[in-house]
């Protein structure tokens, strides 16, 4: 083979080999957001195949693969002449993926952590170790080799993925060793939080109640899986820290027995038995008894406070060795605290709360939302048991701040008024949702992709969620022409105007959109954010 064909044939496996990586990041990401989880990636891969496909150079570039492979090309001119085209559709492809990515701003980046970096590495591996070994056989089949591994990089790293799983498993078990130790050298009382919806936001509160009387550390955002916790733990907890109150994933991987193994609580609560997460637990009645379940585990604690107005979480009987406290937002008198007299509207929430002994302490709170209500009880109610007193608990009451992205009032531009309520809906918290946004006296603006993670009953739930929408808002965004068919359908059927109607495919046309619509004194929701996985 002459030199300047060897040269050709370097490049064009090198280009075929950066397009590659390329999509090794992209795909890396999506599988981040998928947790790591090969079955909900190859459903990602399944339902985007489109955004899979999105660069035709890359597909021009595995059929030029497929012919040299068929056509067996060993002779220099034909070399030459299929370096020289995969170089150009290679070239080309790699201009239309950044270009690709420039118009396609994510939500939330790629996290380049460890274990992101030994899978990269490992398919980067993969993917080299395949070319040198097809070009130690032949040329032509080395090409072919390189043509085709940006076509079949999801495969590639499954592969990683498999290949580097009894590698991460080891190193989260010595995570877990780790943080148990640090967790029992200290030994804080732990309160954990879980359920189908309102975990994040009761965490938030009961840490701020309990931090009147005790110095507390609680894990940020919506960190509720093991290695979150074992990170939070190795990472901040310290002597000092008396009350460690824990968000817990209903949907981790090894279920609650995992999760309390590294977290055995003192105190735990249970917000609620909903749809959330349907499709990872395949039906409702898995999703009852994994909750119902939770409440019987020994490590969950010597006291469980329940949310009474939840039917299946009524359901639960005494427990042997637990003490069971409900409460409810709905005024039950069989609770151990219930509310009375709440008033909701734009500017908060007043309520009494009323023991089982009668006692009567009223409470004011910026915080907007009828179900708000239930998870201050719930927060209350383990202030109580670990010794926080009614003034202090009222105190600390009117001065809850909601958690990022939950029913968030905040100022925009121009005077218009912005309700962030993006983080994760669900249809009891779009119902409430929707409440909230109808209390505004000014034009009301809605701007949503609707509801997911529902299985079969997803459209069904998202037809009801257009039915709210139509009563609560006057205008309505839609984000994602697809997927928001259902809540249209919801919209129509419930007399909306179809002209009020606006569909946007990313939240950047949502921005141009309301350049030219919003007005001073208008008021804005943002409902339900998608993660990147879900562009369309």
């Amino acid at each position: 083979m002459s030199s300047l064909a060897a040269l050709l044939l370097v490049l064009a496996a090198g280009t075929a080999l950066t397009l590659a990586l390329a999509r090794f990041v992209y795909l890396l990401h999506m599988l981040q957001l998928e947790e790591y989880d090969t079955r909900r990636f190859f459903h990602w891969a399944l339902l985007h195949v489109g955004r899979l496909v999105a660069n035709p150079m890359l597909d021009l570039l595995g059929l030029l693969g497929v012919a040299v492979l068929f056509l067996r090309l060993e002779s220099a001119p034909s070399i030459v002449i299929a370096c020289i085209l995969s170089i150009a559709i290679g070239l080309v492809g790699l201009v239309w993926e950044r270009r690709l990515g420039a118009r396609s701003p994510v939500k939330k980046a790629l996290v380049m952590t460890p274990r992101a970096r030994r899978l990269l590495v490992c398919a980067a591996i993969l993917t080299v170790g395949a070319c040198l070994a097809s070009f130690a056989g032949q040329q032509g089949l080395g090409l072919a080799v390189a043509l085709l591994l940006p076509a079949i990089a999801p495969l590639i790293l499954v592969v990683s993925r498999t290949i580097m799983e009894p590698v991460e498993a080891l190193i989260r078990d010595w995570y877990v060793r780790d943080a148990s130790k640090t967790l029992g050298r200290f030994g804080p009382t732990v309160v954990g939080i879980t359920g189908s919806y309102g975990k994040t936001s009761t965490k938030f509160f009961t840490a701020h109640l309990l931090e009147s009387r005790y110095r507390v550390l609680m894990t940020p955002e919506s960190y509720n899986t093991a290695m979150g916790i074992c990170r939070v733990i190795r990472g901040q907890l310290g002597p000092e820290h008396e009350v460690f109150v824990v968000e817990l994933a209903e949907n981790e991987k090894g279920g609650f027995e995992h999760l309390l193994s590294l977290v055995p609580c003192s105190i735990s609560i249970v917000t609620s038995v909903g749809l959330q997460h349907l499709e990872e637990f395949g039906s409702e009645a898995v999703i009852q008894r994994v909750m119902k379940g939770f409440v019987n585990m020994p490590a969950s604690g010597s006291t469980v406070v329940l949310n009474g107005d939840d039917p299946v979480l009524a359901e639960v009987e005494t427990v042997q060795g637990k003490r069971l406290l409900r409460v409810s937002a709905g005024g039950s008198l069989a609770c151990d605290l219930h509310a009375e007299g709440v008033v909701t509207g734009a500017e908060g929430l007043s309520f009494d709360i009323v023991t089982s002994q009668d006692e009567r302490f009223g409470c004011h709170t910026v915080l907007l939302g009828r179900q708000n209500v239930e998870n201050i009880l719930l927060a209350v109610a383990v202030a109580r048991e670990l010794g926080v007193s009614w003034n202090a608990i009222q105190d600390g009451v009117a001065t809850l701040q909601a958690p990022p992205h939950r029913l968030q009032m905040m100022a925009g531009s121009g005077g218009v008024h912005i309700i962030d309520d993006a983080f994760n809906s669900n249809p009891a918290g779009f119902a409430m949702a929707m409440e909230v946004l109808a209390a505004f006296p000014s034009r009301r603006v809605l701007v949503t992709p609707g509801l997911v993670s529902l299985g079969d009953a997803e459209d069904v739930e998202n037809v009801q969620a257009g039915r709210r929408a139509a009563k609560a808002a006057d205008v309505v965004i839609l984000v994602g022409p697809k997927k928001t068919r259902s809540v249209r359908e919801g919209l129509l059927s419930a007399g909306f105007p179809e002209t009020s109607i606006l569909t946007a495919r990313s939240l950047e046309e949502v921005t141009g959109l309301m350049r030219s619509l919003l007005e001073p004194g208008d008021t804005v929701m943002f409902e339900n954010d998608l993660p990147d996985t879900y562009n369309e």
